[in-house]
């Protein structure tokens, strides 16, 4: 005679492992503190605005776009990251942050499914109540190969053709300077990240 596993006993384990999982997800996600979207202006925040332009540099067989999907932030006193999403070969973007000292630690570039990462350092500050202009910032992407890499500039070149600012903000009375971050190292490796196949060799 064939003795059958209780069902019954082995969906309810199964509900109760889904549950507990989910919580430690929720816990460990607390405790790294992703980054956090960048907010509305208020109070003595200062904006910052530049402008993105990336170009795939030789021939790409993929047929997808080159585009920046977006860069992180970091507030050097704080340790607090801000992601700034751009989802586009070519877009202004604009957001308030706190007055003090900050850096650009990241870039993630994609090709339609493929997505890339590199590490940067671009510092730049914050000042109460003045709108900064951060310049344009031109990326070059090397086509695919074992190897890629991302040349980078920025120049003041103000954006041709679209506003950088948002509507909203741009209603508030700030002083505008220009403030160029320094680019400490202008051309830096790509790596791969999920979900493309985990090969040692294009990860970091």
């Amino acid at each position: 005679m064939i003795n059958y596993p209780d069902t019954g006993r082995f969906i309810k384990r199964a509900a109760q492992l889904g549950c507990v999982v989910g919580i430690c997800g929720s816990l460990l996600t607390a405790c790294v503190g992703l980054p956090t979207q960048a907010s509305e202006a208020r109070g003595n925040d200062g904006i910052v605005q530049g402008f993105i332009k990336v170009r795939p540099v030789g021939p790409n067989s993929r047929g997808f776009v080159t585009q920046l999907r977006f860069f992180h932030v970091l507030n050097l006193g704080t340790q607090e990251r801000f992601r700034v999403d751009i989802q586009a070969a070519e877009k202004g973007f604009s957001l308030a942050l706190d007055p003090g000292d900050y850096e650009v630690i990241r870039v993630r570039i994609n090709e339609g499914f493929t997505m890339m990462e590199s590490h940067v350092s671009l510092p730049f500050q914050v000042m109460p109540n003045t709108n900064t202009f951060l310049g344009t910032w031109y990326m070059e992407v090397d086509s695919p190969r074992t190897q890629r890499m991302l040349r980078m500039e920025i120049l003041p070149d103000p954006p041709q053709g679209e506003e950088v600012h948002d509507s909203q903000q741009s209603k508030r009375d700030k002083n505008l300077v220009a403030m160029l971050p320094k680019v400490e190292n202008n051309e830096v490796r790509l790596y791969t990240v999920a979900p493309y196949p985990k090969v040692n060799f294009y990860y970091r």
